[in-house]
């Protein structure tokens, strides 16, 4: 596929992302291949949903502080960060647009997942917004990380302190039914929606509900994504 030649930092990601048909149908095809065995097989739905919400949460945090680190240290951002635009909207389209495209490579898999896991209409709407809603926390997590990284390892090691407690508050693996304050702050993390809302799909009844699963991530994430955008004059400055 051939594509111009990227006029503002966003169309770089859209363009790294289409310009290759291999490269393309390797990224498509690699969440499919994770979770739609998974979806497929016996599993307790708590686990399954799991799975998905892993998918979703790395993909958007490491994806989105690696590319950015990389494009700190090959001096991109500083450069993006002399032309007229306001540094705020700049990376405001980061997160929009690489939360989208995550979200296009998942598509897929959530497709498939709903075949195999015929949900009322409410509940397939609630799961398809909550991923989105995670994907656009995760990457303004992704992109915070970068202002303090200088490498994708650290990247790395940084972003799973950060996810640690949040997966663990979501209620993925263990802490089904928190109780006082760990179920307060469950509420606060737009990750434990999306999690209700898989649990539902899978088959497992839970206690949310699919208005509170649209409603609560997505303004969690809207805000999560405002904070992180106040960070835009420290991302976009040179590095020492």
């Amino acid at each position: 596929m051939r594509l111009d030649p990227p006029d503002s930092y966003w169309k770089k990601d859209v363009a790294l992302f289409l310009g290759r048909r291999l490269s393309l149908a390797i990224k498509m095809l690699y969440p499919a291949a994770i979770i739609l065995p998974v979806a497929a097989s016996g599993i307790p739905a708590q686990y399954a949903a799991a799975v998905v919400g892993l998918v979703a949460i790395m993909a958007g945090t490491f994806g989105a502080g690696e590319s950015l680190t990389n494009d700190i240290n090959d001096g991109i951002l500083v450069r993006v960060a002399l032309t007229p635009l306001s540094p705020y909207r700049i990376v405001a389209e980061i997160l929009v647009v690489n939360a989208a495209l995550d979200f296009l490579q998942l598509l897929p898999a959530l497709a498939g997942v709903y075949l195999l896991h015929p949900a009322p209409p409410a509940w397939v709407l609630a799961a398809t917004v909550a991923v989105f809603a995670t994907l656009l926390t995760a990457n303004a997590i992704g992109v915070l990380l970068a202002n303090f990284t200088s490498s994708p390892a650290d990247v790395l090691l940084y972003a799973t302190i950060v996810l640690f407690p949040l997966i663990y508050l979501s209620g993925f693996f263990r802490n089904q039914h928190p109780e006082g304050l760990l179920a307060a702050l469950r509420h606060l993390v737009p990750f434990a929606y999306m999690n209700d809302a898989l649990k539902e799909i899978f088959g497992l009844a839970t206690a949310a509900s699919p208005l509170a699963v649209i409603l609560v991530p997505t303004l969690l994430g809207a805000l999560t994504a405002a904070a992180v955008c106040l960070t835009a004059p420290r991302l976009l400055s040179p590095r020492l």
